[in-house]
């Protein structure tokens, strides 16, 4: 018997085995992206032809970025400031999240909620942010205004990410009148990476998931999303953030927002930020004391 020759044998049937399995991998891999690709046009198409304005998707592609979850150690380094400084009148509630102050003489504006505000004012709470009366106030960007709440807005920002969740921000509550008369301020502290970086779904994706989960109907806006940081842990000495796809969505006059984790992709419910206790608009009724973090998500 040809042991050499039967070997040859073998050794070619396992080379053709092999490109055969190989093909057949790229071949499954192929029609499985086509098969993506082809899920992903029939929502956009669907969308479309309900009349879903768009956003232009073409900046929420992450193929070269490395996201990582984000890690925060519990800290006092807004009690700490308080002590080392006079420029803060203010107080930090019993938990120690929140510092709240109501400045001596409120910040005027020259726009209000029902008329509208205008560059100048966002210029003067940019440069206010910046002031000795903030803590550290260099780390939040990001202004945009409530209308819900009646308040401006900032976010720590991570990397050039937010943080969304209400645990690191600053809001400036605004009257009629257009004064800034209080303001609340939480903050996440320093961070570090954790891990290797994570296989996010992109924004196009997220919008989808809203669709398929019937978030989005007919006539509906889109806004662009905006890839954040959101808490997905908290436990007394430590807090975990996870990015989420934050995505504004307008029905006739009224707009909400859905976060998405860029994880996941599970819909993320949350609740608006409450306004301080102490109130100085006085076309409203008080409200109830802020809640803790544990039982809101903004």
């Amino acid at each position: 018997m040809d042991f050499k020759k039967i070997a040859h044998i073998f050794m070619v049937a396992f080379l053709f085995l092999n490109l055969y399995l190989i093909y057949g991998i790229l071949e499954r891999k192929d029609i499985q992206e086509t098969s993506s690709q082809e899920e992903s046009y029939n929502v956009i198409a669907n969308m479309e032809e309900l009349n879903i304005t768009l956003p232009d998707l073409e900046g929420t592609n992450i193929d070269d970025l490395e996201i990582f979850s984000i890690q925060a150690n519990s800290h006092e380094l807004m009690e700490a400031k308080i002590k080392e400084s006079n420029n803060y009148m203010g107080s930090i509630d019993e938990e120690g999240i929140y510092y709240v102050s109501f400045p001596s003489n409120a910040i005027q504006l020259t726009g209000n909620p029902t008329d509208g505000f205008k560059k100048e004012d966002y210029q003067l709470i940019r440069e206010y942010i910046l002031t000795d009366e903030v803590m550290f106030g260099e780390e939040y960007n990001g202004l945009e205004y409530d209308e819900v709440g009646k308040r401006f807005v900032l976010y720590q920002h991570v990397d050039g990410m937010p943080i969304i969740d209400g645990s690191s921000e600053i809001s400036l509550f605004v009257n009629q009148e257009g004064q800034i008369y209080a303001f609340q301020q939480s903050y996440a502290g320093p961070v570090t990476k954790q891990g290797n970086s994570l296989n996010l779904i992109d924004g196009k994706r997220a919008i989808e998931l809203l669709f398929i989960n019937n978030e989005v109907r007919e006539g509906f806006e889109i806004k662009t999303p905006v890839l954040a940081y959101y808490r997905a842990l908290h436990l007394e000495d430590l807090t975990m953030y996870s990015p989420v796809w934050s995505i504004d969505v307008i029905r006739t006059s009224e707009k909400e927002n859905f976060r998405v984790d860029a994880v996941t992709g599970t819909i993320i419910k949350h609740q608006p930020t409450n306004r301080p206790d102490a109130q100085k608009d006085s076309n409203e009724e008080p409200e109830e004391k802020f809640e803790t973090d544990d039982n809101e998500n903004n």
